[in-house]
């Protein structure tokens, strides 16, 4: 059974889209920011084998407007908010899938790669960031589980903190993939551009 990774990102849009950063950054940079990393991670999978690749969206019909390549693997978000739409994913996918954002540059197919291995001997695979929140999750769907995102502060440098402390209590396994950064505020944009990871 094939394994998958879903690229989580809404409508590609100037003014939509990274609204904390957008308001140090133009939003046409915010826009090919995303445009690139949606590319990167096409390219990333490409011929991968045992890996299929899907995009996550808020809004198909005007997602496939725009005018960068993509295949035909889509799935439309539902849920309020963030913990709930990663729940709702995971609720349809009964193969074992990691989901990550469109707004990591340094993604690499070592990192999943890596996270795939990981979900062989853990429930859950996280991929940490460096504002105290993480890039990627992913689940082996082996075994039944609570909800694990109740009382998450998201976008704090409590989020990371919060889901593990949900996971220890539930006794859920998990491991970590390798840390990298995603982009949210301007000192994430301006370490990006200077080349950290």
């Amino acid at each position: 059974m094939y394994k998958k990774a879903f690229i989580m990102t809404k409508l590609p849009h100037a003014g939509i889209n990274k609204r904390r950063l957008s308001k140090d950054i133009d939003n046409t940079k915010i826009k090919r920011l995303l445009l690139n990393n949606i590319e990167n991670c096409k390219r990333i999978f490409l011929h991968k084998k045992n890996v299929e690749f899907y995009y996550y969206l808020r809004n198909k019909e005007n997602f496939r407007s725009f005018s960068f390549s993509h295949n035909k693997n889509f799935v439309l978000q539902t849920g309020i908010d963030l913990g709930k739409k990663i729940w709702n994913l995971k609720i349809k996918i009964k193969t074992s899938f990691v989901i990550f954002g469109s707004d990591i540059p340094n993604i690499n197919f070592f990192s999943i790669r890596l996270a795939f291995n990981i979900l062989k001997r853990h429930e859950i695979v996280i991929g940490p960031s460096h504002d105290g929140g993480f890039w990627l999750i992913g689940f082996a769907n082996r075994k039944k589980m609570s909800y694990p995102f109740k009382k998450i502060r998201w976008s704090t440098q409590h989020t990371l903190t919060d889901l593990l402390i949900n996971l220890k209590q539930q006794k859920i396994s998990y491991d970590f993939t390798e840390k990298l950064r995603d982009i949210d505020i301007l000192d994430d944009y301006c370490n990006y551009k200077i080349g950290y990871k």
